[in-house]
């Protein structure tokens, strides 16, 4: 009688494979969920260096003065159509963006976005219809590298800190608090 063997997997080898991409796998997990998170970072910085993009231009046509805006864009006229409040930065700075997307971060977890229609908290309170206008070179009498224009709505969508528009144009991640 001739004994034939069989080529396959044993249980305890399929098992050990099996524990191997387990291990794998719970390795792996957190890093592409870090990763996915620098990307919505990137593409937030992206966005806000776009809005402050769009803030030098309209400030470059309106004597190097930045907007006067609400950060929420303009409540729709009622039936009469004769009242609408104060328009929102997206609505002044529109001719220079042509896209309202930019002012949605993509790790908006609380829909600011959908609510608002801005995922951005602009000019800090300190740039609304009202306020004393700014000049970009100075505003406040401050550095504008050192100054921020705008940033993330709420400061903990992002793992390592909010997202910061500063006037200059530059946008950055402030770490550290």
């Amino acid at each position: 009688m001739r004994r034939t063997s069989h080529a396959g997997f044993t249980l305890i080898e399929l098992l050990v494979v099996i524990a191997i991409i387990a291990i794998l796998a719970a390795i792996l997990f957190p890093v592409f969920a870090r990763a996915r998170e620098k990307a919505r970072e990137a593409s937030c910085i992206s966005n806000l260096k776009q809005i402050g993009l769009a803030v030098i231009m309209y400030s470059t046509d309106y004597d190097d003065r930045l907007p006067l805006a609400n950060e929420y864009p303009a409540a729709p006229p009622p039936a009469d159509g004769y009242h609408q409040g104060p328009p929102g930065i997206a609505d002044v700075i529109e001719p220079y963006t042509k896209n309202r997307q930019i002012f949605r971060c993509p790790s908006d977890s609380s829909n600011m976005f959908e609510v608002q229609g801005t995922s951005y908290d602009y000019g800090l309170g300190l740039l609304d219809i009202g306020m004393p206008s700014q000049m970009m070179d100075a505003p406040w009498g401050m550095e504008p590298s050192s100054t921020a224009l705008a940033n993330d709505y709420k400061p903990d969508w992002h793992t390592a800190g909010p997202v910061i528009l500063y006037v200059d144009g530059h946008a950055k991640v402030k770490t550290g608090g």
